[in-house]
């Protein structure tokens, strides 16, 4: 089951109250910068690795029970944890990526639920807008299950397709909000975690209620955390983060 807020997942209690405070820091002397390598990450994408807060609790029970013959349209912002439910849901129903480009109606047969990711990405012209109308019909048609993400609704995608773009808006949604403050200390611990990174709570009280409520945006600080703090060999601290973080942290000049 998913992880629900609240629970002491990450041992640690973020009180909004406290807000941090400066701490010292300095490279150790005749420390030179390291040049930081760009290694894969293995993230958790686990069930069990998702943090239930408010923002997304609705749309990960409705996956959570979903069935193999049912359809659902997944909508929620970039880094809102879309893919992480969407795998999820995939592994559960042994279900396979549906590669809307490539698959053909043929393939639908090979799997009894199918994930299309990202679908307001697709470069929408007429003959993609035939297919994917076809596709909608056969997967109903043989009983197979679908989910379909995408950042933006159905409403904002350039289809000139009507019978298409209703298919869409019939289709029962799930929807994730940006991230409140529960999910963006979740998310910011994941991300932290993913990348063995430790930080104290001081740096945690810090950056929770000063990151943009963005996922993508609480994922590329903690890039940017990782490479500066392996460049230059400092650990991570208050002070070191506001000099990383300048320009992105809510109430910092």
């Amino acid at each position: 089951m998913p992880a629900k807020a609240g629970i002491p997942l990450f041992l640690i209690k973020w009180d909004p109250r406290l807000r941090g405070g400066d701490c010292q820091s300095e490279t150790p002397p005749g420390m030179q910068t390291q040049i930081p390598l760009s290694l894969p990450l293995d993230p958790a994408m686990g069930e069990d690795d998702f943090l239930v807060t408010p923002c997304n609790e609705e749309a990960a029970a409705r996956l959570g029970a979903a069935d193999r013959s049912g359809t659902l349209f997944l909508l929620g912002p970039p880094g809102s944890g879309k893919s992480h439910l969407a795998r999820a849901w995939l592994e559960r129903l042994k279900a396979r990526p549906l590669d809307f480009m490539r698959i053909t109606f043929d393939d639908l047969k090979a799997a009894p639920a199918w994930l299309w990711d990202d679908a307001d990405r697709t470069p929408w012209i007429a003959d993609h807008e035939e297919k994917a109308f076809h596709l909608l019909n056969s997967l109903r048609e043989m009983k197979r299950g679908l989910l379909v993400t995408a950042a933006s609704p159905p409403t904002l995608w350039p289809l000139k397709l009507a019978d298409l773009r209703s298919r869409l808006l019939a289709l029962p949604v799930a929807q994730i909000s940006p991230p409140d403050d529960a999910l963006v200390a979740g998310l910011l611990l994941k991300h932290l975690s993913d990348r063995q990174l430790k930080v104290g709570e001081e740096l945690l009280h810090y950056l929770i209620p000063r990151l943009p409520r963005d996922g993508a945006r609480i994922l590329e600080a903690v890039q940017r955390l990782d490479r500066a703090s392996l460049a230059d060999r400092r650990a991570l601290t208050v002070p070191f983060a506001r000099e990383v973080l300048q320009g992105m942290l809510a109430g910092e000049s």
